[in-house]
């Protein structure tokens, strides 16, 4: 899906930003310049990061607009603008910022694909360094492969509880419910994860959620390990199954 929506032309490398309000204009520019929003996008853009911070991990910022923003969208499209002395996002820097347009619900893949590639560590530290955009653009339209599907056939541990549900919320485990869940696990202990779509994800990592492409109706199974692995998955079930934005 990536390669359908990211063109050469709208990578970029060598940028500096004094600040993400900055870098945000300039990822919405190479949108505008690749015909895939209007001018009024990035202005949505700048106001969805003053509601939530979109920076995923890893140097990564993955700015877009609000859901009012859709009328300014002219066709999926993402583009990318390295920072190597990278970007003030909130308590982090960010060397690699993606702009993300998408009509309907077209970014769900977009973003599954990204949260696949992005949740490697050292390959976010050297798409943040390397001089050659090309690489960066080689990176992010690579065919995707299949994952091992996620196991269900493990005998169950005794501090083990599991979850299935049907998410709906509507957002699905789009960037900022994947954010609430990687934030609501903060004060438990267990281990906790999430399958969907024949893959696992760990629900302590936001770039890996992302990788699960999970949406609204989509069946999911959540696993917790620990002594409050129950507390813990009904609080990630809540988020699935919340029907509000948050």
């Amino acid at each position: 899906m990536t390669v359908e929506v990211l063109s050469q032309s709208a990578v970029i490398v060598g940028a500096t930003a004094a600040d993400r309000k900055k870098a945000i204009a300039l990822v919405g520019s190479l949108l505008v310049a690749e015909g895939c929003v209007t001018s009024e996008y990035v202005t949505q853009m700048q106001q969805r990061e003053e509601i939530v911070s979109t920076y995923l991990g890893n140097g990564i910022a993955l700015p877009h607009g609000t859901n009012e923003s859709k009328d300014f969208v002219k066709r999926t499209g993402l583009a990318v603008a390295q920072f190597p002395d990278g970007v003030e996002w909130g308590e982090e820097r960010a060397h690699l910022v993606i702009g993300l347009a998408a009509t309907s619900d077209e970014h769900i893949r977009v973003l599954a694909r990204l949260g696949t590639i992005l949740g490697d560590e050292d390959l976010c530290r050297r798409l943040g360094s390397t001089l050659d955009a090309g690489e960066i653009y080689r990176t992010l339209t690579a065919a995707e492969t299949d994952d091992p599907p996620a196991g269900n056939g493990q005998a169950v541990r005794s501090d083990e509880v599991a979850l299935a549900l049907k998410i709906t919320n509507p957002h699905g485990l789009h960037a900022r419910p994947a954010a609430n869940v990687v934030d609501r696990m903060r004060p438990f202990e267990a281990e906790v994860s999430i399958q969907a779509n024949g893959r696992k994800a760990n629900a302590r990592s936001i770039t890996a959620l992302l990788g699960l492409g999970a949406a609204v109706g989509d069946e999911v199974r959540i696993v917790a390990r620990g002594a409050d692995a129950e507390s813990a998955a009904e609080a990630v079930a809540a988020i699935l199954t919340s029907t509000t934005e948050g």
